[in-house]
């Protein structure tokens, strides 16, 4: 099992979670991961994120320290990760935008993380680079290069392609940036529709946006729900429409990831109560320790 899984995160790297970010995390980091084709979510709510995380193990969690809990709640928060086997495979990582020396210190000494405490005291390039440097060491692509949204079951989600003296509705399945499987009217079958067939004048509508591509057939495939095509995006796409598909790609796996949680608890532990931030604020005071040990009889 566990070969099995060591082997699909080589494939399918990990999700990466940004939990309460920050404004100039969300405005910079986000969009720049999301350029470079990482799968990332984002929680608003901490009381969503274990319900979530228990769904993705092996994932990736930075969590914002300067919003919804306090220092010590957030490190009672990410201590308690230890009492899940799901919750252990969860990469987590702390960022901050104001927290105080002394808490650095105790994070980095008994917080039992992978990662020391990413600072903004180098601006946000510096928190940029950091973030870069975790990601390419967790693999957290894998061998996947673009990230896609399955949309078999949005019946909005469609091509429009004029050819011929008509206009024919393909049903989009699913969509990356470089490209989308289409279920095609079976009235094209027989046709002229070939691997390297070129699509022109394609009007791509994703909700609410529609945008205007050439693609070309890349394969072809007969399902018993009739023939499947798969389309890649010309070369010459324009950035501006990769930006746009990847701005839906990424609400639309978003969207879907929160429904996996509807109706499910969400987390109601009260952090402030718990007591790991205390021992450890003694223990740092009493002795040097090793930060991975564990204090007997303390549960720490």
């Amino acid at each position: 099992m566990a070969e099995q899984n060591e082997s699909n995160l080589e494939i399918f790297g990990r999700k990466i979670f940004f939990l309460n970010p920050a404004y100039p995390v969300k405005k910079e980091i986000i969009p720049k991961l999301q350029a470079q084709e990482y799968e990332v979510y984002t929680i608003e709510n901490y009381k969503e994120a274990k319900p979530l995380l228990r769904k993705n193990p092996d994932s990736i969690l930075f969590i914002n320290l300067d919003a919804q809990l306090t220092v010590p709640g957030w490190f009672n928060y990410v201590r308690t990760f230890d009492r899940e086997d799901i919750l252990q495979t969860i990469k987590v990582v702390v960022m901050s935008e104001r927290i105080k020396q002394s808490d650095i210190n105790i994070f980095n000494k008994f917080a039992h993380l992978p990662y020391e405490v990413i600072e903004f005291n180098e601006g946000i390039e510096g928190v940029i680079n950091q973030v870069q440097k975790i990601v390419l060491d967790l693999n957290a692509k894998g061998k996947r290069q673009y990230v896609r949204a399955n949309l078999s079951h949005d019946k909005d989600a469609a091509l429009f392609w004029n050819y011929g003296s008509k206009m024919h509705h393909l049903k989009l399945l699913d969509i990356s940036s470089i490209g989308m499987a289409v279920r095609c009217p079976a009235v094209l079958e027989n046709q002229i529709i070939v691997k390297n067939f070129l699509l022109q004048d394609v009007t791509m509508r994703l909700g609410t946006k529609q945008v205007v591509v050439e693609a070309v057939i890349y394969g072809t495939k007969q399902t018993t729900e009739g023939p499947l095509w798969i389309l890649l995006l010309l070369p010459s796409t324009a950035p501006a429409i990769k930006e746009e598909i990847r701005a839906y790609v990424s609400k639309t796996i978003e969207e879907k990831m929160l429904a996996s949680i509807n109706g499910e608890r969400k987390d109601d532990e009260d952090y402030a109560v718990l007591n790991y931030y205390n021992l450890a604020t003694k223990t740092k005071t009493k002795t040097k320790v090793n930060p991975f040990a564990t204090i007997p009889g303390s549960n720490f």
